[in-house]
């Protein structure tokens, strides 16, 4: 991503901080039950409302302004093994947001550091959350309090739409704009 493009993006967060208050678009659906990994929380209280907003309306919104698409995009939801899944289905193809829900901010500090050591190419992000990295091939990670969002834009092409959007910076993009609407701690 361009240092132009994160300035952007960095400008607009009072405007995205400004209307983050919608339900989320799709009920997380029933999934298998699965044994926890060591690290997570138990799946029965559901996920937070800090991670349903990776498919609430606004979010939705804000994909369809950035990409110029006549309507809010589909999304299907799932939350299974402290995982908050959210896809959207987009005409250039799939994008998924998903909130990883720890215990604790330590835990969450952890599983970000060591999933970015595992990353092919992974760069620090600065002006996201906590701590932020990104890939060259479209992935970001986000960590925030208790939960890690996690960005994958890699089914969409390297650059695509009229504007000739990069999925790189549209994956920071959209990072931002749930950020944005974070609010509050430990959840």
């Amino acid at each position: 991503m361009t240092r132009s493009a994160r300035s952007c993006a960095l400008l607009a967060l009072p405007a995205i901080l400004a209307g983050c208050a919608g339900e989320p678009a799709a009920s997380p659906a029933a999934a298998p039950a699965a044994a926890p990994h060591a690290g997570t929380i138990a799946d029965a209280a559901g996920p937070p409302a800090s991670a349903l907003m990776v498919c609430n309306d606004d979010i939705r919104s804000k994909v369809q302004q950035a990409l110029d698409l006549p309507s809010q995009p589909h999304t299907s939801a799932t939350w299974a093994d402290s995982v908050y899944t959210c896809t959207y289905d987009l005409p250039m193809g799939p994008m998924t947001l998903a909130v990883r829900v720890l215990p604790g901010g330590a835990q969450a500090a952890a599983r970000l550091a060591a999933d970015q050591k595992t990353a092919t190419g992974a760069e620090a992000l600065a002006g996201l959350g906590e701590r932020a990295w990104g890939t060259p091939v479209g992935n970001a990670e986000v960590l925030k309090d208790n939960q890690i969002l996690v960005v994958d834009t890699t089914g969409l092409p390297a650059v695509f739409g009229a504007s000739q959007q990069k999925r790189t910076d549209f994956a920071y993009e959209v990072a931002s704009d749930v950020l944005g609407c974070w609010t509050g701690g430990d959840e």
